[in-house]
């Protein structure tokens, strides 16, 4: 079939780390598959395969006014159905709630079907009223809205169950190790890491976790805590990590291209989220082998996580639960294993051939 994604950018995101998995696993099927961005390739932070055809249309921008948003909207969209009618796709599959909107405005009257791919809990995500009654009114036109987990599924129970589908992002893990990689200078390799990884936003709570692992740092002095990811909010949490003492015991590096060489060599991982869709960096962890610590977020990792069994699960925003969390795996590398052992048990679901799978299965009603 020929496939074209469509996506807001290629920025560091799950995703966008999700999209670009799927047109290069869909390419290794024999699909003919193109990646359509609204923003310019200049942003990317991903590297697709040149086998999945690029098209970065590089129509983002802001609006002075809401005259001028309507008139930016209106050219995006006829720039957006061109691009994707030269393209002439089998199938549409697009990504995040205000390109899905996009991209199913832009195909009115199209005999195109148009998958949509929700990737977070649309009741946590602060989505303005204007954007939010827009999805509520396009996404009936959608051939099928594809949630990444029941809990955000949960969300478009006003539509029919025959339109919606639930398929969890794929895991795919390089299979280097820290040997193979340079480890940034500020990284102690005579402690033991606690790995975090997202966007420095308001979303991923890096700020709770800060408070947390302050409670318990002069206890385990031999921990550095990594928090890998960049975003708007860098000031702030370089500010809060002055503020609460705890100098090189923290590192904030940026985006690292490949982490996984990093979480292999960590000892464990926590994942502090307000809220996810589904939680990508949790199957990463457990793939690298390391145990993981999650808050319990509306939707996503209770799917992934059996509390007390494969992981630990603590209540979101909870700096107290937190910091016990982590103290108590910190403290007992024999739990450790075992939540290692039975989370890399039930990783097979998320795997990247399995989740080609399913979207294979779904393309069959299409043919």
């Amino acid at each position: 079939m020929r496939i074209t994604i469509v996506i807001n950018s290629l920025s560091g995101g799950g995703a966008e780390r999700a999209a670009v998995l799927l047109a290069e696993g869909l390419v290794t099927r024999d699909h003919q598959v193109s990646l359509v961005t609204i923003f310019p390739e200049s942003t990317d932070f991903y590297q697709l395969s040149e086998q999945v055809t690029r098209v970065p249309l590089g129509i983002d921008g802001k609006s002075s006014n809401p005259i001028a948003a309507i008139s930016n909207n209106l050219n995006r969209l006829r720039i957006l159905r061109k691009s994707i009618n030269s393209l002439e796709p089998d199938l549409v599959i697009s990504y995040l709630y205000k390109t899905n909107v996009l991209t199913l405005l832009a195909l009115i009257g199209s005999k195109c079907p148009v998958i949509v791919s929700e990737q977070n809990h649309p009741q946590s995500t602060k989505v303005s009223p204007v954007w939010n009654q827009l999805r509520s009114w396009v996404y009936p036109l959608a051939s099928k809205v594809v949630s990444t987990s029941k809990g955000v599924d949960a969300y478009f129970d006003w539509m029919p169950p025959a339109k919606r589908e639930v398929i969890y992002n794929p895991l795919a893990v390089t299979s280097q190790t820290a040997e193979d990689v340079a480890i940034p200078p500020e990284f102690n390799p005579e402690k033991q890491w606690l790995i975090a990884m997202g966007r420095l936003t308001e979303q991923k709570a890096f700020d709770v976790l800060l408070q947390a692992f302050a409670r318990i740092a002069q206890q385990y002095s031999n921990w550095q805590l990594l928090i890998l990811g960049e975003g708007e909010l860098r000031g702030e949490l370089e500010q809060l990590k002055t503020e609460l003492g705890l100098g090189q015991q923290v590192v904030m590096p940026g985006l690292i291209a490949n982490p996984f060489p990093l979480l292999r060599r960590g000892q464990l991982f926590v994942l502090s989220s307000r809220y996810e869709g589904f939680g990508n960096v949790i199957i990463e962890a457990m793939a690298c082998g390391l145990p993981v610590i999650s808050t319990d977020c509306p939707s996503g990792p209770s799917e992934i996580i059996q509390d007390d069994i494969s992981g630990l699960l603590v209540p979101v925003t909870n700096v107290d639960a937190l910091a016990q969390a982590m103290a108590t795996l910190m403290s007992r590398p024999d739990k450790r294993q075992q939540f290692i052992e039975k989370a890399q048990q039930g990783l097979g679901r998320f795997e990247l051939q399995n989740i080609l799978d399913r979207w294979e299965e779904l393309f069959m009603s299409y043919k």
